[in-house]
């Protein structure tokens, strides 16, 4: 009976079922916690990504105070079926995107190079290769079960990495073993350990939005006592408040030049990094226009509902309204900062690269756990003995398989033609296919790690060539692309292309089964 037992027999339990249920709860949610880390690497680089996957993309980013805008606005609010009011003007740089967008919540944005003032064919569905990628990372393909499904798994990570840590603090793990086990579990550990901060806020953020979606619906029948259930009756005048009603005198009036109304914005706010203008009865003369943008000296607080603007007359460049970060209500801080923490809105570049850093380690840490878990059941078993673990193929499948059916996925961005009809189908319907042949040759390779190394030598061949590809398809030379300062689109070619050199190493240096990995481990760590 164990009210009989002693303090150290009762501590010992505790911890063996600690245990037990850490490994069980981990390696039932591991795979979607490796996907959504996997795919959470790209949705960091998203736009890095999302202007590399355009041909319309491809040119250098404008200074916004020296662009010609009347050449590209006024032929389009000169037609007819174009809203005269409230016309929405993404400047060059949004989200690294270097082409200037009109748009209007009623209509299809037009783009343009604002270096020329030539009228761009966005892509539009036919590229969406890191909208995709992004989505994946939360399970976006399979809508409100996806949002469901990774939002729970977000909530049981965040019990694994709690309860990782108590184990962590009261057992006493010794490092210096030199089995499989041994190692397993003290780079899990370790990088876990170190992670742990980062790891947990950006799990925690993930949880609320995916769990705060779901649940957004029932909350706000249960608190509007079953008016509506519809979240953003509610929330959205707060968050995202309309522009209020300007009347129109009628009377004709000269507009003083955009940019020049952006030089003064600067002066006004000189801390505000403009991003978006909002054009308001123009060319009348009650004309204003409202240029919003992001306070990166003040983050967390601003950038996504909250964003800081000066109102100015368009006629004469007056001062209407100055409004900053802090003016915004309370609520609106609250969310800004919770959703900031998770989608880095502003963050530098050198952020981005750290942050995704970061969490590839911790796949890496993630990845440890499963060969763990893998590892303890098949000491059960002779080593002569081939075991068909499901378990240990499906996750050969998911979390190795995934590389090559990513590279493919970015070497059939430039190789599938533009004008293909459902281009995009063509593309993700390729990805998965060939994701799920990898669970095939997982079970019919007996040797695991042998069709470990197949699939990351293929995954290297892939990602070497996509930037190939691109140079070939786009028309640019690396050279081209320096000398023309598109800087970002380089920088993703060097990056898949040096990803593609990692895996085709690691691919030759790995054991081809698991007596060898034992020695792997003596040599190199």
């Amino acid at each position: 009976m164990t009210h009989n037992l002693s303090k150290q027999e009762k501590n010992k339990i505790f911890k063996q079922k600690l245990q037990r249920v850490h490994a069980t709860t981990g390696i039932s949610f591991s795979l979607l916690m490796y996907m959504a880390l996997f795919f959470g690497i790209f949705a960091i680089l998203l736009p890095f990504i999302q202007v590399w996957e355009k041909p319309s993309r491809h040119f250098k980013a404008a200074d916004i105070t020296k662009i010609d805008y009347s050449s590209m606005i006024d032929p389009v609010i000169s037609d007819p079926d174009f809203p005269k009011n409230n016309i929405i003007i993404t400047l060059p740089g949004y989200q690294h995107d270097p082409v200037l967008k009109i748009s209007h919540q009623f209509v299809e944005p037009i783009i343009f190079n604002p270096n020329n003032s030539q009228k761009l064919e966005n892509e539009g569905d036919q590229s969406q290769l890191a909208s995709f990628l992004n989505t994946m990372h939360y399970g976006g393909p399979l809508k409100s079960f996806g949002y469901t499904v990774f939002g729970f798994m977000a909530v049981a990570v965040m019990f694994l990495v709690i309860g990782g840590l108590v184990q962590v603090i009261t057992i006493k793990y010794k490092d210096n073993g030199k089995n499989n086990q041994s190692k397993f579990s003290k780079w899990h550990r370790k990088i876990f350990t170190w992670l742990f901060p980062p790891f947990i806020i950006i799990t925690l953020t993930g949880a609320m939005m995916n769990i705060g979606f779901i649940g957004s619906k029932p909350m706000t029948y249960i608190t509007s006592k079953g008016e509506s259930s519809e979240i953003w009756r509610y929330v959205g005048p707060v968050l995202y408040p309309q522009i209020a009603h300007i009347e129109r005198t009628n009377e004709s009036s000269t507009m003083l030049p955009i940019s020049e109304l952006i030089k003064k914005a600067q002066k006004i706010n000189p801390n505000v990094d403009f991003q978006k203008l909002t054009l308001i009865n123009w060319k009348d003369s009650s004309a204003r226009v409202k240029i919003e943008g992001y306070n990166p000296y003040m983050p967390f607080l601003n950038g996504i509902s909250n964003r800081p603007s000066i109102t100015l007359s368009a006629k004469d460049g007056s001062l209407i309204e100055d409004k900053r970060v802090l003016d915004k209500h309370w609520s609106s801080l609250v969310y800004d900062s919770i959703y900031f923490l998770h989608l880095l809105f502003g963050v530098d570049t050198a952020t981005r690269l750290l942050i995704s850093l970061l969490m590839l380690a911790s796949t890496f840490a993630l990845g440890f756990g499963v060969l763990l878990y893998l590892e303890k059941k098949s000491r059960k078993f002779p080593k002569k003995i081939p075991i068909y673990n499901w378990m240990g193929k499906l996750s050969l499948s998911v979390m190795v398989g995934v590389i090559p059916s990513t590279g493919l996925l970015f070497l059939l961005q430039w190789i599938l033609p533009f004008d293909l009809q459902d281009r995009f189908i063509w593309q993700k319907g390729l990805f998965f296919i060939f994701w799920l042949s990898t669970l095939m040759w997982s079970f019919y390779r007996l040797e695991s790690y042998k069709a470990a190394k197949e699939f990351l030598l293929l995954g290297a061949i892939f990602f070497i060539l996509a930037p190939l590809a691109h140079f070939y398809g786009s028309g640019f030379s690396p050279e081209s692309l320096y000398k023309e300062e598109m800087y970002e689109i380089l920088s993703v070619d060097i990056g898949l292309f040096l990803f593609g050199i990692i895996l085709f190493i690691i691919s030759k240096i790995l054991p081809k089964n698991r007596e060898q990995i034992e020695i792997f481990w003596k040599k190199r760590l």
